[in-house]
């Protein structure tokens, strides 16, 4: 699968590539440019040599590449920091002291965010009756904010 072209930002990877995709194109950027990088420090210092370090060409990314690559970052770390993977936590056990450890931070602000990703929920409920949180499951999610363990 090739990507589309110039995502330019991380709506455009989100809703374009699955994160697996996004990952691997990540990780695809991030490799190119790293080696172009040290190529070009090892040839700045004087110190490199093509029968250690190869003779292959590593140009350096383009503007349009340094861009995906930021968007793709962005886009990954706001699907792999979705506020439903604390409510997942917490249905499935978790304390808030458990969470507040994990992500290395403070479980009132983390009680704080996760009451309000669940009062968005309702609202999108209210709006998309097969999308969000239903009134029972918004009162059960405000619950778990007051208390130590689910």
């Amino acid at each position: 699968m090739t990507p589309p072209e110039n995502i330019t930002t991380w709506h455009d990877a989100r809703y374009d590539l699955p994160v697996s995709r996004q990952l691997e194109r990540y990780n695809e950027l991030a490799a190119r440019n790293a080696s172009a990088r040290a190529r070009a420090e090892l040839m700045a210092r004087g110190t490199y040599d093509p029968t250690r370090h190869g003779t292959e060409d590593r140009p350096p990314l383009t503007v349009a590449e340094h861009l995906e690559l930021l968007a793709l970052a962005e886009s990954i770390a706001r699907t792999v920091r979705h506020p439903a993977n604390i409510h997942h936590a917490l249905l499935a056990g978790a304390t808030w002291a458990d969470i507040a450890l994990a992500l290395d931070s403070d479980a009132t602000t983390l009680r704080q965010d996760y009451r309000q990703w669940a009062d968005d929920q309702h609202d999108l409920n209210q709006h998309h009756p097969t999308l969000g949180m239903t009134a029972d499951e918004h009162t059960a999610a405000i619950a778990r904010t007051t208390q130590d363990h689910p």
